[in-house]
């Protein structure tokens, strides 16, 4: 019998095989080694991230956010301008405004900008910090 050469779509790890469709990946133990993961991209934040399993995620690892999978179009079909982001000047500003010490909280009221936007916008440009809300 010929061996076949198969591939995890999980870890990527490729082995021969006697059996055309082994039971799991040596590598990682994956059962599902020949179905692709699950992959979401936030339309929030952009962030993709995988999935194991086939459970779609409540949140978005990146910006938290809970409609993270919803898309901003109108009932005309057209997309509208993405409400959930900053044009280029006002993120320079927002950012701007946070180096000088000013909180998420000051500069959403000073700059009449909704609280979840500045914020979002803070911690896409610093993310490995805590955020001064």
């Amino acid at each position: 019998m010929p061996e076949l050469t198969v591939t995890c779509t999980r870890c990527n790890h490729t082995w021969n095989s006697h059996n055309g469709s082994p039971k799991r990946c040596p590598e990682c133990g994956s059962h599902q080694w020949n179905v692709p993961p699950n992959s979401y991209t936030c339309k929030r934040c952009n962030e993709t991230w995988v999935v194991k399993g086939s459970r779609v995620p409540k949140r978005c690892p990146s910006c938290s956010s809970r409609d993270w999978n919803l898309d901003n179009s109108s009932s005309d079909g057209k997309v509208d301008r993405n409400e959930n982001a900053l044009d280029e000047e006002k993120f320079k500003r927002v950012i701007e405004c946070y180096r000088h010490g000013m909180s998420c909280v000051a500069i959403s009221i000073e700059m009449g900008i909704p609280y979840n936007l500045v914020y979002t916008a803070i911690r896409s440009h610093i993310p490995n910090r805590d955020i001064k809300v």
